[in-house]
């Protein structure tokens, strides 16, 4: 039986929307992935994520290995906020597991700086019983690590709980656990999901 949902943010919570932003500011697909290659699908952006660099020398960093598009990628950074918005069903979703029963964490990749402005205008952030954001302890998923500091840190027995994330590398990590997983894709698949481990939703 199912007592304990562990919830990823970006992409199941809130929309991790960088491509959109960037097509919005009118520029070519080349230059789009050109910018993506030097942020978000760097590898100094899981570093950022680890919480093992500064925002300011992770910023540096991309412009001093990317320098033809330096002004694009510091753009990017002055905006960043803008990029991160919660779903509209996200409040309700996490409120209807609590009001039936469920604990809920969450479990999530994501920079301090990020985190810290993001979640003030996270409504559904008020309704989790905890969580453990990457940066708070140097690991991310799918690092075992991770894992075990939520296990450890709420009590967790892995085969009593379910994990949802956008990314099945995420999720394979977690089945290591014990974890039953649930791959996102869009709201209504994964509450068929749970409700076929037997959540009520």
């Amino acid at each position: 039986m199912i007592h304990t949902i562990v919830l990823d943010i970006g992409n199941v919570l809130a929309h991790f929307g960088w491509k959109e932003y960037l097509q919005g500011c009118g520029y070519e697909e080349d230059l789009i992935q050109k910018i993506a290659s030097a942020t978000v699908q760097s590898k100094l952006w899981k570093e950022w994520d680890r919480g093992s660099r500064e925002e300011t020398e992770l910023i540096e960093l991309c412009c001093r290995q990317h320098p033809e598009i330096e002004k694009e990628i510091r753009a990017f950074f002055d905006h960043f906020l803008e990029v991160v918005k919660e779903y509209d069903y996200s409040e309700g979703f996490v409120r209807e597991l609590k009001e039936n029963g469920y604990k809920v964490y969450l479990l999530s990749n994501y920079s301090k700086w990020h985190f810290e402005n993001d979640k003030k205008n996270f409504k559904f952030i008020r309704y989790v019983d905890g969580g453990i954001i990457s940066h708070e302890i140097n690991h991310v998923k799918p690092e075992a690590e991770i894992y075990e500091a939520l296990i450890n840190k709420y009590s967790i027995n892995p085969k009593e709980a379910v994990f949802l994330d956008d990314i099945q590398e995420n999720l394979d990590g977690a089945k290591l656990f014990g974890f039953h997983a649930i791959l996102v894709t869009n709201i209504d698949q994964a509450k068929k999901e749970l409700s076929e481990l037997g959540v009520r939703i």
